[in-house]
């Protein structure tokens, strides 16, 4: 597997042009054939079942354009691609580890052409009996389309002798196998069995409706594939938005799935778009399917025609037009975060308290954050993050986070029933006040009166402790900035907290004309909630001095 061999590490050390996430990709590859080796690491690259794939593909013949008859040669990005997805396995099964492969490529990269090889192995050289293969669209001309190509390669590379083909179905009598194609608009999806699921065009799905279905499907099958092929889109409050956010995360590393394969090819954002190193370095395929005159037509159009520019950069750079960039550095929050202290370290220091309370869907979060002190550069955060133990299961599956790894390492808290009881946040608060010098707490004042009431009243807060933090720029821009700077410096620790590293990806801020921001939570990529609060926090703590010690009143342990 030259590919694997040669590419990945050459990608990775920056000898061929590629973004950020092509790098983390081949990154991720070359990790985990380091941790092969590792205990409690179950899977392994299979170099041979690789290479099967590799050449059952290059069995195969073009059938139409320049390369029509020729045999079809896979450049090293789709071997490694490819690759990767039929090589890893699992150590002990020997089945296949990766069951989603999401690939995001700008247009003209043979995306289709891919995927109809991938339908066609699985479907009828998987070893799978009766295995069901599925091409799905939003509309079931579109469906067609990858479909179509398996069926005129089976037609051009002598497989029709073993594949029957009729118009919207390919099949093998002898092994129960078939391949067809499928759009939201088919009457039933019921009975369905898939083996494989090829995604086409993730990007125009509107709803997860047959996303969903097919997904659910699968469950019956030892090891499905659901091959997914996109461009970018302009909507990241959608399907293929959210897949999108989810594969960063993964090879970002703030999140972990073993079994899904991520890869996207791009331009980074600050890139020159009419460069032509920016047009290779987004297109693996350059020179190949991709011609430097076609790109270069098109970027003399785009320079003049703001429209044509969106669609270059979308198509041809891939990149997400008409959306918000995450807000904070994720290597920087990466930098930060250290497990040499503990709580017991800050023992009686001064902190100041942020709490975002819950809405019907939001998580409930507090934080304690800590000042930078002399030999201290670092913000240390403390945190408290609740969400209703009825709904977890149904939250983790809507948020696509792993909430219930998070309850069980502790860095998620549950309360009874379908929503959190506030009655949680003050017992946190009577304890932890005992151990460290609270300063101020804010909150937002949406639906928190009543707590702020008990807190002062009940619970022996004084009024200048417990203050308003308004969620607009003049209550959160100072805070915002402070925090932004701090994490691009690597001094935020929240001692290494997957929860909080998810949230901080999350968040995305929205600016006014003079540059003052602040975070919101309708135009972030999932929760942000703890964030929020350390806002919140931070805010409080440069804009507010320490009062001086005081008694607390009506304390009770």
């Amino acid at each position: 597997m030259t590919a694997q061999v040669i590419y990945a590490p050459a990608v990775v050390d920056g000898d061929i042009l590629a973004g950020t996430y092509h790098r983390l990709a081949c990154a991720r590859h070359l990790r985990d054939l380091a941790r092969q080796a590792t205990p409690g690491f179950p899977y392994r690259f299979d170099p041979v079942r690789a290479d099967r794939f590799v050449r059952f593909a290059q069995m195969l013949s073009h059938y139409k354009g320049e390369w029509a008859g020729s045999s079809i040669i896979l450049e090293p990005v789709q071997v490694f691609r490819l690759g990767s997805l039929f090589g890893w396995v699992h150590v002990e099964t020997g089945l296949r580890r990766f069951r989603t492969a999401y690939n995001e490529l700008p247009r003209k990269q043979g995306k289709s052409l891919e995927a109809a090889i991938v339908a066609l192995y699985t479907t009828f050289f998987d070893g799978e009996p009766g295995a069901e293969g599925y091409t799905i669209a939003t509309k079931r001309d579109q469906a067609k389309i990858v479909f179509s190509d398996a069926k005129r390669l089976v037609q051009s590379s002598g497989l029709k002798d073993r594949i029957t083909c009729f118009a919207s179905n390919l099949h093998v009598d002898a092994t129960a196998s078939k391949l067809e194609p499928l759009g939201a608009d088919y009457d039933s999806t019921d009975g369905l069995n898939p083996h494989f699921v090829g995604v086409d065009e993730l990007h125009a799905h509107k709803d997860r409706g047959l996303l969903d279905v097919m997904e659910t499907a699968t469950g019956a099958r030892r090891q499905p594939v659901t091959f997914q092929i996109t461009t970018a889109g302009d909507d990241l409050v959608s399907p293929c938005g959210d897949q999108h956010d989810y594969a960063c995360k993964i090879l970002d590393g703030v999140l972990s799935d073993e079994t899904f394969f991520a890869f996207i090819a791009h331009a980074d954002p600050g890139d020159d778009w009419l460069d032509e190193r920016t047009w290779q370095k987004a297109n693996p395929n350059y020179g190949v399917s991709v011609k430097a005159d076609d790109l270069r037509a098109l970027a003399t159009k785009a320079r003049h025609i703001p429209a044509a520019a969106a669609a270059f950069k979308q198509k041809r750079l891939n990149l997400w037009v008409n959306t918000s960039q995450p807000w904070l550095s994720i290597d920087g929050w990466r930098a930060g975060q250290t497990t040499d202290w503990t709580a017991d370290d800050l023992l009686h220091e001064p902190c100041y308290v942020g709490i975002d309370l819950a809405s019907k869907l939001d998580l409930c979060a507090m934080v304690f954050a800590f000042p930078p002190t002399v030999g201290r550069p670092r913000w240390r955060v403390l945190r408290w993050v609740w969400t209703p133990e009825d709904t977890l299961r149904e939250r983790a599956h809507r948020d696509r986070a792993p909430y219930d790894i998070w309850v069980e390492q502790g860095h998620l808290l549950t309360t009874p029933g379908t929503r959190v009881d506030h009655q949680v946040l003050r017992d946190v608060l009577r304890v932890q006040r005992q151990r460290f010098d609270i300063e101020r707490i804010g909150f937002d004042p949406w639906h928190a009166d009543t707590l702020i009431d008990q807190l002062v009243n009940e619970d022996g807060f004084t009024a200048t402790q417990v203050l308003e933090v308004r969620q607009t720029y003049q209550g959160m821009s100072s805070g915002a900035s402070a925090v932004e700077a701090a994490v691009l410096a690597g001094q935020v620790d929240a001692r290494g907290c997957p929860l909080m590293a998810w949230c901080a990806a999350n968040a995305v801020v929205q600016r006014d004309g003079k540059d003052n921001i602040f975070p919101v939570k309708k135009k972030s990529r999932g929760r942000i909630d703890p964030i929020m609060a350390l806002v919140m926090a931070v805010n409080l703590a440069i804009r507010m001095p320490p009062e001086p010690p005081r008694e607390y009143r009506m304390f009770v342990v």
